[in-house]
């Protein structure tokens, strides 16, 4: 087996650690009480630190669906399906500069221009994953 082959066996896992560590990330911060009146700095570290899991999340899953298969061991994509997946991984890379760009302005509208690019990764990662799926669904009814 060489190094393709070898690096071809981690595209699932990798993806499946980032769609893990997205779930597990937003989870969390869903859960996230209110802050109440002992001070911010704990529930300001703790948004951070689960914004940075959900952000490794977004960036791992794209990443590791880019990584070549071997044969008969992973999902194999085209060229337009592994370019929307490649705008997947810029888009969870530049969000974070816009969000930080975006403070300039106002430092209330951070939050919301980071939800907004996470929000915005996630669209060419699930039509990817529809337009695979449906090529599947439709290999195999015929």
């Amino acid at each position: 087996m060489n190094g393709d082959g070898i690096l071809g066996l981690f595209q699932l896992p990798v993806a499946i650690v980032g769609a893990g560590l997205a779930v597990f990330g937003y989870r969390e911060l869903v859960r996230l009480p209110s802050p109440g009146t002992g001070g911010l700095f704990g529930p300001a570290v703790a948004l951070l630190a689960l914004s940075l899991v959900v952000w490794a999340g977004l960036f791992l899953l794209p990443l590791g669906l880019l990584i070549p298969p071997t044969d008969g061991y992973g999902i194999e994509f085209n060229d337009s399906q592994r370019r929307w997946l490649m705008s997947t991984v810029i888009a969870v890379v530049i969000g974070p500069f816009v969000g930080v760009g975006m403070a300039f302005v106002t430092p209330w509208i951070v939050p919301q221009t980071l939800t907004l690019s996470m929000c915005a990764a996630l669209l060419p990662l699930l039509v990817t994953l529809l337009w695979r799926a449906g090529q599947t669904l439709r290999s195999h009814a015929a």
